[in-house]
């Protein structure tokens, strides 16, 4: 049977400035922005109140410590999770592959769009501005020479504007007593409300950050970014503006010499302020800033923010303030949010699924499924799929309320995470060289981490009962 090669011996390159390596943790809490910040969590705590607000502590932490493991295998081989994982599983790409397709096909976030633009300018189908919107993630997509680099000079913008915008309405909104109250929320640990829904909690939950499938796409990124041992892996590029690399379908390990060991500290001081300061802090202080925004202005009004009118409900929390051009304002920069995180969403399924297909098309046990892409340089497969998916999307998005697909989509994000945090678990403490495996902190909490996931995974299920 085919098997996947050994790791190959490289020296482990020296850390880059940490100016040139930023980026990946950006696009994660831009991601994150404009998933559950942007929208679960303002209809939650309009729903329940601010002391459900421990939940979103508990989820943007553990995916902290998942993105960092993540990163850490990442930087280690320069393999996908993905590839990593065949080796200890030799059918779990097919797993993968089935399970990201069904995750993020959906077009929850191009519907939403859709209505933000229609209330912006005041005219059109959500429909056909939806459409439009996801024309838009093509033409820029196939616009620039190297895809995660377009992707991430579009967040570097898209992100601080929108926290410094975030920043100047809550000095107008809030208040001491309405900021003691959010404290009191977050350390509100075990409350969940009367007749909670499961789904909606859980759904919050995985989306306190980026969730699902997506926090295993940072494993892409930093290896398009080429940190650590993906220096040797390559990157992909646009096969018609861009000058195509050599991408390995398979990874690299190097020897414990002081060197190395130097090296690696100074790498993983990285990921832990890519990680933690930018995707962690910002990502906290921007769910907790736009929750208690939307409970003070929107709770005293009886309005719960969903369905097709998910954003421009919100938009109300800068309309009070500045008027109506407040209110554009808000529409405006949360469809350069959204629009972000649909186009870092579809990248992140296009990117999970070519380097599938790419990998095991050429080694494994999985080759006799997907042979029929191993003449297919990963590049085209990259730029073919995101054409394919945005279609589909595009096909797809008169059918459901963009609200009810992200419940759907978190659920099941939920239920993977549940799954693939042993994996994880096991890759980085046995399949690294030991002294660049996690310590007990980081391993308790992934343990504690995926019974959490289970619990709720299994309160759902019993609910649906």
């Amino acid at each position: 049977m085919n098997t996947i090669p050994s790791l190959e011996y490289r020296e482990l390159p020296p850390p880059f400035n940490w100016k040139k390596a930023i980026g990946v943790g950006i696009v994660v809490v831009g991601m994150a922005m404009g998933t559950g910040e942007l929208i679960l969590w303002p209809h939650l705590v309009s729903k329940y109140g601010l002391a459900i607000l421990w939940l979103g502590l508990i989820g943007i932490t553990i995916q902290y410590f998942i993105n960092q493991e993540v990163a850490r295998h990442a930087l280690a081989t320069g393999e996908s999770f993905f590839t990593s994982s065949a080796r200890i599983l030799s059918f779990s790409p097919v797993f993968w592959f089935f399970a990201a397709i069904l995750l993020y096909v959906w077009p929850a976030w191009a519907a939403a769009l859709g209505t933000i633009l229609s209330s912006l300018f005041g005219f059109g189908s959500y429909m056909v501005w939806s459409w439009l919107s996801l024309a838009l993630v093509l033409a820029i997509t196939f616009s620039g020479k190297v895809a995660y680099g377009v992707l991430e000079k579009t967040l570097k913008f898209t992100v601080p504007t929108f926290f410094l915008l975030l920043i100047i309405i809550s000095f107008k909104n809030l208040n001491g007593t309405l900021l003691i109250e959010m404290f009191q929320g977050v350390i509100n640990f075990g409350y969940v409300p009367d007749n909670a829904d499961w789904s909606l909690l859980l759904g919050a939950i995985v989306f306190a950050g980026a969730g699902g499938m997506l926090n295993l796409a940072i494993s892409l990124w930093y290896r398009d970014k080429q940190l650590g041992m993906a220096k040797y892996v390559g990157r992909i590029a646009n096969p018609i503006s861009g000058k195509a690399e050599a991408v390995s379908v398979t990874g690299y390990t190097f020897e414990d010499t002081p060197e190395n060991r130097k090296h690696w500290k100074g790498w993983m001081t990285f990921v832990r302020i890519d990680q933690g300061i930018i995707f962690w802090l910002l990502g906290l202080v921007t769910l907790l800033l736009l929750s208690v925004n939307a409970y003070a202005v929107l709770s005293p009004q009886g309005i719960i923010p969903e369905g097709l009118d998910l954003v421009s409900a919100q938009a109300k929390i800068f309309s009070d303030s500045w008027g109506i051009w407040g209110e554009k304002l808000y529409l405006f920069m949360a469809y350069l949010m959204l629009f972000s995180v649909m186009w870092t969403v579809l990248d992140a399924l296009t990117r999970i699924v070519s380097d599938i297909v790419h990998t095991n098309s050429r080694v494994g046990k999985m080759i006799p499924v997907f042979m029929w892409a191993n003449r297919v340089s990963i590049h085209h497969l990259y730029y073919g799929l995101m054409f394919a998916f945005v279609v589909i999307s595009a096909l797809l998005v008169p059918f459901q309320q963009p609200f009810t697909l992200l419940i759907i989509t978190s659920v099941l994000g939920g239920l993977v995470m549940a799954i693939y945090i042993p994996l994880l678990l096991y890759l980085n403490n046995f399949k690294l060289p030991q002294f660049i495996r996690p310590g007990w902190i980081t391993n308790t909490v992934l343990i504690a981490s995926g019974i959490f996931y289970w619990y709720f995974v299994y309160q759902f299920v019993a609910g649906l009962l």
